[in-house]
């Protein structure tokens, strides 16, 4: 399949579903104000897609699609597998996921399912199949994103762990072989048959730690290959298949190198931290945890490469940004849009390490929902105000240069070794402690 085309795409998610009422020609409208050529559309309503269990409904995404293809703006399109209807859920409770302590992650958030589940893997290739199935030969559709920032928790359902026992099994053979590698005689915690090996609610073992979070990436890639292998069954060999990563250190059950090995483009979400955090010619580090949410970790301009580095470096190629700050970004109590000029400042730090498109999130800020205060290209006025005319200045400058930026290749004077089993390791024993504390701070890998 193929990649992106020889520009830099720029646009945003777009969800006219949730709009308060029918304003598509009007947004359309702002698009084309803004020079967007791309949206990503659908991979958040499974219940607009299939309302009832087996049936399927395309006519509000129909129009969509072919309202943009009019306006000559392309599409990537979302697999719907990253929140579930309430009727899958009623219909099979099991689904859910469990997490390490024990406690079963209930209904009414998202990647709540354990994405192995037999039943769940059924419905979702089903949607998946209606969905791409019905937007695979559309001229507007130049690609598919297959599910959305995976890897959110650690899933320890009955049947995962079983799946752990049977790749410790593959690996170390005998149980002898894994006690001798783990160094059970410590606490006497010698196996003598598998259904010995403890849950990892318990676990002090730093052997039994590092093969459970690797089991749990691999869990996650074999997911995101399974849907991508179903994509490329249906899709055009012009469209690519991609997945969205979180960006910098990413999720805890996510390895980005595995990953970007089965996708034909790789893709993230960078967000970054804003006003004071991201001044030149220093930022206030101090201020970092005050001028973003914390699921942004790092601040200041370094922390912008960084992220887009660390993108380009999953598969060594150009990648997508899916998602970016539009406006605000984070929950009620995180309102830091950036100042005047930090917009562009972090889309050409990103274009300039290899990314080939800048997409937000998203289009409109949400009127309904969890996250109506993560603030949109429009806000909720849907007005184009402050942060639509630097987007789209932005916009402007991508649809003169886009040819000519496609073509760069990011330089590199230092490599970095980014490794997985270390930042494993030292989440598990942490040596820094976090700041004011006596804590050991899961994160020190990433502090380092």
């Amino acid at each position: 399949m193929s990649g992106p085309r020889s520009t830099i795409l720029f646009g945003a998610a777009y969800y006219h579903e949730y709009q308060p009422y029918d304003r598509l020609d009007a947004d359309i409208a702002l698009m084309k104000q803004a020079s967007v050529s791309v949206v990503r559309v659908g991979e958040s309503t499974w219940s607009r897609w299939e309302p009832e269990d087996g049936r399927f409904e395309f006519d509000w995404i129909d129009r969509v699609v072919d309202k943009m293809a009019a306006a000559g703006i392309a599409v990537i399109l979302g697999t719907p597998t990253y929140a579930v209807p309430p009727w899958l859920w009623r219909a099979y409770p099991e689904i859910m996921s469990r997490r390490v302590d024990g406690s079963q992650m209930p209904y009414g958030g998202r990647q709540n399912v354990d994405i192995g589940h037999a039943a769940f893997r059924f419905h979702a290739e089903r949607v998946i199949r209606a969905a791409v199935g019905r937007f695979a030969r559309h001229p507007a559709v130049i690609g598919f994103q297959v599910d959305n920032e995976a890897g959110l928790e650690l899933s320890a359902n009955d049947e995962v762990l079983r799946g752990f026992v049977a790749t410790l099994r593959r690996q170390y053979g005998t149980v002898d072989e894994l006690n001798r590698a783990w160094g059970l005689t410590y606490w006497s915690h010698e196996i003598r048959t598998w259904d010995e090996l403890w849950p990892p609610e318990g676990n002090t073992t730093p052997g039994y730690e590092l093969a459970w979070r690797r089991f749990q990436a691999e869990r996650t890639t074999e997911y995101l290959a399974w849907q991508a292998a179903i994509v490329r069954e249906l899709a055009r060999d012009d469209q690519f298949v991609t997945h969205c990563l979180v960006s910098g250190h990413g999720r805890p059950a996510a390895d980005r190198f595995q990953i970007g090995a089965v996708l034909d483009v790789p893709a993230e979400n960078v967000y970054y931290a804003t006003q004071d955090a991201l001044r030149l010619p220093d930022a206030r580090e101090e201020l970092s945890s005050q001028y973003a949410p914390p699921f942004t970790h790092e601040s200041g301009v370094w922390s912008v490469f960084m992220k887009g580095d660390m993108a380009y470096a999953s598969s060594q190629a150009r990648f997508l940004v899916t998602e970016t700050n539009a406006s605000t970004i984070g929950l009620s109590a995180d309102n830091f849009p950036a100042y005047d000029g930090q917009w562009r400042l972090a889309a050409h730090a990103l274009v300039s390490r290899g990314a080939s498109s800048i997409c937000y999130w998203h289009f409109a800020s949400c009127h309904t929902g969890h996250e109506s205060y993560w603030g949109g290209m429009v806000s909720h006025d849907l007005e184009p105000g402050r942060c639509f005319a630097e987007l789209a200045t932005i916009g402007a400058e991508l649809a003169i240069h886009g040819e000519l930026l496609a073509t760069c290749v990011p330089d590199a004077d230092v490599a970095m070794l980014y490794s997985y089993d270390s930042a494993y390791a030292l989440a598990f024993q942490p040596p820094l402690r976090i700041d004011g504390s006596t804590t050991p701070d899961p994160r020190s890998y990433e502090r380092v």
